[in-house]
């Protein structure tokens, strides 16, 4: 089956899961956020944070599909139109990063190595602004249905530890040992916006981006 990533847009992100798509968990700070729940509309706070941050920013993320399924997502940006980042007791983000949001993989698609493809894109997407690192906040506990992906899976993937916390430590990856580590990720930089998939390995990965209950699917990026 055909597989390809997409940015996400104000037109591709209603092919986002459900939930994803009208949460603004990342997109605003907490009292806006609890406020947009109750008597705004979360969706369209979603959109205007998409809109400003594609104009002033540029790409901030991608959706993956295999035929016409969407088997997974990631979001990213610029630290400064990410409030919920300062709220982290392992914060801030250093200013020569990009923040890694949220990721998400469907449960069809787990064991694929579409977790290690989400972040192999990011980091050829960010290192094409001329940024040299990602940060992120990783869920030290795994809990099911967080906004956070497991800390374990960002290790995996060759982040490091540069603040720690019992519950949220924060995690970077330097982009010239993620480039290197694969060649074909570095070529992505002459790619088109839509691309093709990376051809990687370390499928087993994928087993930290799994619903680990019978409710809602995983949520393995910083919330959405």
């Amino acid at each position: 089956m055909h597989r390809r990533m997409v940015n996400l847009t104000l037109d591709s992100l209603d092919d986002l899961p459900r939930r994803c798509r009208t949460c603004v968990f990342w997109e605003l700070s907490p009292i806006c956020g609890e406020a947009a729940s109750d008597v705004g509309d979360p969706g369209l706070e979603k959109e205007a944070w998409l809109s400003q941050t594609l104009l002033e920013w540029g790409g901030c993320g991608r959706i993956a599909f295999e035929g016409d399924s969407v088997a997974g997502f990631i979001t990213y940006a610029s630290p400064k139109f990410v409030p919920r980042s300062v709220e982290f007791p392992s914060g801030p983000v250093s200013p020569d990063a990009a923040l890694l949001m949220t990721a998400f993989v469907a449960p069809a698609f787990t064991g694929t190595g579409l977790g290690r493809q989400l972040v192999q894109t990011v980091a050829a997407d960010v290192a094409r602004k001329g940024i040299c690192a990602i940060e992120t906040f990783g869920d030290a506990r795994g809990e099911s249905n967080a906004c956070l992906v497991p800390a374990d899976f960002f290790r995996s993937v060759g982040f490091k530890t540069v603040r720690p916390d019992p519950r949220y430590p924060r995690l970077r990856l330097e982009l010239k040992s993620a480039l290197d580590r694969n060649a074909e990720a570095a070529e992505a930089f002459e790619l088109p916006q839509s691309v093709e998939w990376f051809k990687l390995d370390d499928s087993e990965l994928e087993q930290f981006f799994e619903e680990k209950t019978g409710g809602r699917p995983r949520y393995d990026g910083l919330g959405d």
